[in-house]
């Protein structure tokens, strides 16, 4: 089984509407009837305040992405104005078409972060470091997630073998990466599969700036900083081999700098 058909049976539908029908009361009259005839003629009304919360789906290029209703979509005029601490991220327009415009409707507003994870994007190994390949790897993640139904990529940071880190989705909406614990998690993706083949220096270096200049923004201790295979709800080799092995490094480095600190200060 390869790497790419396990992380799809780690995703379920980002379709997470809940579904209300109409009661049985509404029938009181002929008007009543039809209408409760054209209702279940239609299907249930849709609601979309459900607290269901969906997880990853990997690229499907046998379901391309569905066609925007409307491009110019309400999220991208009141886009999350960028931070001067992550001036450094490249605009999520550099790479993402006009048609690939986000459904608002479809995502679910981020809550307090109190979790990143880091995930790679499990396909065929990538070696390109160019600009314009890595910004069609971006897009070609994207456009799996869309051709599942849902609103938008999954991940809030993608980050290249150049070392460039790409924007995702909205830092205001809440991800798509971690089966049901994608409230408050940020999610960061690394382009490559690190079962296959290794991070370049220049994606690590990226990814440790990116952790901690998220860390340092959000108060997010290094306990909380997981990768994809750390979760519990989570059956995956993501984000493979390598890659999990340069985050226990990371993590041993970021708690020596800690204890160093606070012995300085004791």
């Amino acid at each position: 089984m390869s790497n790419l058909d396990h992380n799809l049976k780690t995703a379920n539908s980002a379709s997470h509407n809940e579904q209300v029908c109409p009661p049985q009361s509404a029938i009181k009259n002929r008007r009543g009837f039809l209408s409760l005839v054209l209702l279940f003629a239609a299907g249930c009304v849709s609601n979309n305040k459900s607290s269901r919360i969906p997880d990853p789906v990997w690229p499907d290029l046998k379901n391309p992405t569905p066609a925007p209703t409307n491009p110019k979509s309400a999220m991208t005029k009141a886009k999350t104005p960028k931070s001067k601490d992550l001036a450094f991220v490249l605009d999520r327009e550099s790479w993402c078409p006009v048609s690939g415009s986000p459904s608002v409707a479809l995502l679910n507003p981020m809550l307090p972060v109190k979790y990143i994870t880091v995930h790679h994007d499990g396909m065929s190994p990538f070696l390109a470091k160019d600009e314009s390949s890595s910004a069609s790897r971006v897009e070609l993640i994207r456009t799996g997630h869309r051709g599942k139904g849902w609103g938008d990529i999954g991940y809030h940071f993608v980050i290249d073998r150049g070392g460039r880190v790409w924007e995702g989705r909205d830092l205001k909406y809440q991800g798509a990466h971690v089966k049901e614990c994608n409230e408050g998690n940020l999610g960061v993706c690394c382009l490559g599969n690190f079962d296959e083949q290794s991070p370049s220096p220049e994606q690590v270096a990226a990814l440790e700036k990116l952790l901690n200049v998220l860390m340092n923004k959000y108060g997010v201790s290094v306990s909380r900083v997981k990768t994809h295979q750390e979760w519990a709800t989570a059956r995956t080799a993501c984000p493979g081999r390598s890659l999990q092995s340069e985050m226990r490094q990371m993590r041993m480095k970021r708690l020596a700098l800690r204890d160093g600190k606070a012995k300085t200060m004791a």
